[in-house]
C-alpha cells in the first residue's frame, strides 16, 4: 500500500535534488528517507530518481510522475481538511500547540488580552510533541490550528516558508542566572572570564528554538562549560539553578520573583542575555473557519508583525 509520506518525500527530493537536504527538511534520517523513496519506486514499478548525477535528477518515469504526485498530495490534504472543517461546530475549540513554558507563562496573559476582540472562549493547548518536525506535522495534518514557539531571530525553523504563515507576538529574554553564594554574590560571573569548568543547564530543544549552545560557542570561546543537566521544560532548569547545580539561561518571565527575592542572581549583564522572538504559525492553505477568524484578529492588531 502506498504511503502519502512517500509522495511528500518524492516532492521534497524533486525540489532540493539532494537526499541529505531533503531528509533534513522531512525531519527523518537520510537512510530512512532513501528507504522510503525506494519503497515508492517499488510500488510504482519504475525507477523515479537518477542517482548517478549530482544533484540528482528525475528519470523519465519520475518526470511523468511528478505532476501526478503533486495532485495526489494536494487533493489528499484538501479533502481531509475540508471534511474536518465542514464537520466542526461553530463553537469548537481553537487548538494550539506550544512549548510547556509558553503554555504556562505566555499564553494565559496573551489570550486574556485578546478576549475583547475574539468570539471563541474555548481553547485547547498541546505541549506533547517531541520536536519542531512533529509540531509542524500537526499543522499539516490538521491536528492543531496554530503553533506558538520561541525562535532565534538569526535562525529559521522553516525550510518551506511558503507552506506556513506566521506572525510575531513578542520577545522573551533568556537571562543567565545562578544561585548566590553565602554573601549573596553569583557563584560565576561570566563577564569576569572565570577560570575552571562552569557547569550549565539547558533545555532539549533545537538550536533555532533555544540557541544556548550556539551562544556559548559564539560568545564564550575562552571559557570552559560542562553540560550537567537537560530538561524539556525551563521550569525544571529553574529548580536546579536554585539548588546550585550551575548556570542556566532561563526566560525572564519565569524568574522575575526569584531575582527579586535573591533565590537566584544574574550570572552576567545584558550582553550575556539571549533575545528570542515569540512567533505563531499556521498552515497557509488549510485552517478551520473559527481559527481563520482568530487569525484575522491577530493580523489586524498593530502589535503583531507579519513573519
Amino acid at each position: 500500500m502506498m504511503d502519502l509520506n512517500w509522495i511528500e518525500d518524492f516532492l521534497a527530493l524533486c525540489k532540493c535534488e539532494n537526499f541529505r537536504i531533503s531528509s533534513e527538511q522531512r525531519f527523518i534520517s537520510q537512510p530512512a528517507f532513501s528507504r522510503r523513496i525506494k519503497s515508492l519506486e517499488a510500488w510504482m514499478g519504475a525507477s523515479l530518481i537518477d542517482r548517478s548525477s549530482q544533484p540528482v535528477k528525475l528519470t523519465e518515469a519520475g518526470v511523468l510522475f511528478k505532476p501526478v504526485a503533486q495532485e495526489i498530495a494536494r487533493l489528499a490534504y484538501l479533502s481531509r481538511n475540508n471534511i474536518k472543517a465542514q464537520i466542526r461546530e461553530e463553537g469548537e475549540k481553537i487548538r494550539f500547540s506550544t512549548l510547556s513554558t509558553l503554555a504556562q507563562f505566555f499564553m494565559p496573559t496573551w489570550l486574556k488580552g485578546l478576549q475583547p476582540d475574539i468570539e471563541s472562549e474555548l481553547f485547547s493547548v498541546r505541549t506533547d510533541f517531541a520536536n519542531v518536525g512533529d509540531y509542524l506535522c500537526a499543522l499539516d495534518e490538521g491536528a492543531v490550528d496554530f503553533f506558538i514557539c520561541y525562535v532565534d531571530p538569526s535562525e529559521t525553523i522553516l525550510y518551506d516558508t511558503g507552506k506556513y504563515a506566521s506572525l510575531h507576538l513578542g520577545v522573551e529574554v533568556l537571562v543567565p542566572v545562578v544561585s548566590p553564594d553565602s554573601q549573596g554574590n553569583p557563584r560565576w560571573w561570566l563577564p569576569s572570564n572565570p577560570e575552571g569548568v562552569i557547569p550549565y543547564l539547558q533545555t532539549q530543544f533545537t538550536p533555532s528554538m533555544w540557541p544556548v549552545q550556539h551562544h556559548l560557542e559564539k560568545r564564550y570561546g575562552n571559557l570552559s562549560f560542562l553540560l550537567v543537566y537537560e530538561a524539556t521544560i525551563a521550569t525544571a532548569l529553574r529548580s536546579m539553578v536554585v539548588e546550585g547545580y550551575g548556570v542556566a539561561w532561563i526566560p525572564q518571565s519565569i524568574i522575575v520573583d526569584d531575582l527579586e527575592s535573591g533565590r537566584v542572581v544574574r550570572a552576567g549583564d545584558e550582553n550575556d542575555e539571549i533575545k528570542l522572538d515569540i512567533n505563531i504559525y499556521r498552515h497557509s492553505n488549510f485552517i478551520a473557519p473559527q481559527a481563520e477568524k482568530f487569525w484575522q484578529v491577530l493580523v489586524q492588531r498593530p502589535d503583531h508583525i507579519d513573519g
